[in-house]
């Protein structure tokens, strides 16, 4: 569930006189994408992913209006995949496009791709769960719920922020940019402690078997796997 930016116009409105309600919502979006950046408070669980037989890349489809940050762990059929880099892979597993098996590594591309390695050697159903830190996307309206909610104070002191140091505008303030820039510099440290403290408690879900699993995959052929 998500809450627009634009319910948070009415309190910041009244410190912006004058401001466009546009320029307002720009405003909040970016302090939530800046909050999420650097605190990782949005997190969730992707939809369950089919791994297929020959095939080590696969596309990272985060929720509508948002994209991946990074990815906090990976687990397939139930064990614990070990984040690792692509020269790191390399050393450990000499060719290991060619070859197929069990994934035992991730490497994350990005935002959209991550690889798995060994190669799987078999379609799996739903075998692969992921958790990640998102963040929204810059063409967004709304984000989660949690988020707007928990957080709803430091966002709007980031977007106060943003606002009041504008140049050469009726509501310009300078001196309060700089007492909204430090309240919200201190609401993202707070967050990210927060955020750093309830990942100690995570727990790998295992959800894999059955056919509902999507087949998001990127095709590429390497090894025997079809």
């Amino acid at each position: 569930m998500a809450i627009s930016y634009e319910t948070l116009l009415p309190e910041i409105l009244p410190m912006v006189y004058g401001c466009p309600d546009t320029l307002i919502e720009n405003s909040i979006r970016s302090a939530v994408i800046e909050l999420c950046e650097k605190a990782s408070v949005y997190q969730a669980e992707l939809d369950p992913l089919t791994t297929v037989g020959g095939i080590f890349e696969y596309d990272l489809e985060a929720p509508s209006g948002t994209s991946v940050q990074k990815i906090l762990w990976v687990s397939h059929l139930g064990k614990d995949v070990e984040p690792i880099t692509s020269t790191l892979l390399e050393q450990r597993i000499p060719k290991w496009r060619e070859g197929n098996g069990v994934p035992e590594y991730y490497v994350q591309q990005g935002a959209a791709l991550f690889w798995l390695a060994p190669v799987p050697t078999v379609t799996t159903v739903s075998s692969t769960i992921l958790r990640a830190v998102l963040k929204p996307t810059h063409s967004s309206t709304a984000c989660d719920n949690d988020v707007m909610n928990d957080y709803r104070d430091t966002i709007v002191n980031g977007a106060l922020f943003r606002l009041l140091r504008i140049p050469n505008k009726e509501w310009t303030d300078l001196t309060g940019a700089q007492v909204y820039g430090s309240l919200f510099n201190q609401g993202v440290t707070d967050a990210e402690r927060k955020a750093r403290g309830a990942n100690t408690g995570v727990a790998r879900t295992v959800r894999y078997g059955g056919t509902s699993g999507a087949w998001r995959t990127r095709r590429k052929h390497y090894g025997n796997g079809g």
